[in-house]
C-alpha cells in the first residue's frame, strides 16, 4: 500500500497514516499530469524550505522546496526536460508534470516529510 495517494479527479494529496491532506494538482503544462502508477518518494533528496528557490516552487509565503520522485514503472517522464517532484504550486497555477501543492502555506507537508526518518522508503500512488 502506497504510503502519500495523488487524487488527480479530487485534486488531492493524502497521507493518509498520518490524517493529513493537501489541495494539489499537476499539468496541465510540459506532457501534462503525471502518469496514474506507483512512484518512489526521494525523502532523503528533499530540498530545504527556503526563499532561495525558483518561483515557480514557492508558496505565497515565499518559500518553497522540491521533493523528488520517481516512476516504478516504464516511462519516459522524468528521464528528459526536467525531474519529477512534488513542490509548491508557484507563479502561474498548473504545473509541467509534477505535483504542485496549492495550500496557501506549505510548511505542513514539508515537515511531515521532514519529520519521517532519511531512511523511509515512502512510496507515492497517482490516480
Amino acid at each position: 500500500m502506497a504510503d502519500l495517494v495523488f487524487d488527480s479527479s479530487r485534486r488531492l494529496l493524502e497521507w493518509p497514516a498520518l490524517g493529513k491532506y493537501w489541495r494539489a494538482v499537476s499539468g496541465p503544462y510540459g506532457l501534462g499530469p503525471l502518469p496514474a502508477g506507483l512512484y518512489k518518494v526521494a525523502r532523503q533528496q528533499i530540498t530545504e524550505y527556503t526563499s532561495a528557490i525558483a518561483e515557480p516552487f514557492k508558496d505565497r509565503t515565499g518559500y518553497g522546496f522540491f521533493l523528488p520522485i520517481t516512476p516504478l514503472f516504464d516511462t519516459d517522464r522524468g528521464k528528459t526536460g526536467g525531474r519529477l517532484g512534488i513542490h509548491p504550486d508557484g507563479n502561474k497555477p498548473g504545473t509541467l508534470g509534477c505535483i504542485g501543492i496549492t495550500e496557501p502555506d506549505t510548511s505542513g507537508f514539508y515537515n511531515a516529510i521532514k519529520l519521517t526518518p532519511a531512511t523511509a522508503k515512502l512510496i507515492l500512488e497517482v490516480r
